[in-house]
């Protein structure tokens, strides 16, 4: 990666973990956020998870799992810092799904299986008002805003990614 280009990838990694803890209430007591926890997850994210989207399109099942395993990896260098119920679901996709859209608008990975959800996101679904991502918790929450959203995508002729990007608006 070119001097330019990593710089970009690095900057993005701040938007993607800000974008993914605020309002998040995921911190302990010291409400303070953990510069090494911090790190070790995105390293973890951009050493391990990351490169299986690079050549080849990642199912959906395998991205689920890979969901999964940040979630077991963040809880297993964070319970220091890490409040209940420790790290997210909500969170995990938000980090993951939002890093890979970054990845892929740059050319860098092949088109990402899902969307960040997000209030913005969540807000065109049958799911407004209803389902707060920072509070999910469970595969089966995430999965049924997916769905929705794959229905809402089909019905435009998009994939998720695309749809996404297609009602995506910075605020």
């Amino acid at each position: 990666m070119d001097g330019k280009l990593e710089y970009l990838v690095n900057e993005l990694w701040v938007l993607a973990w800000n974008a993914s803890v605020q309002r998040a209430d995921l911190y302990g007591s010291k409400k303070s956020t953990d510069q090494a926890f911090r790190e070790k997850v995105i390293y973890h994210l951009s050493s391990h998870l990351i490169p299986q989207y690079a050549n080849s399109r990642v199912t959906e099942e395998q991205h689920y799992t890979n969901i999964e395993h940040l979630i077991l990896y963040a809880n297993s260098v964070g319970r220091d810092v890490l409040g209940q119920p420790g790290y997210k679901y909500g969170v995990a996709q938000k980090l993951l799904n939002l890093a890979l859209k970054y990845h892929w608008c740059l050319g860098l990975i092949s088109e990402p299986p899902h969307c960040p959800v997000d209030r913005i996101v969540i807000g065109e679904t049958r799911f407004r008002n209803k389902i707060n991502w920072t509070r999910i918790v469970q595969r089966s929450e995430y999965q049924n805003v997916i769905e929705d959203i794959k229905r809402l995508a089909a019905n435009k002729g998009l994939s998720i990614s695309m749809w996404e990007l297609s009602i995506y608006s910075r605020r």
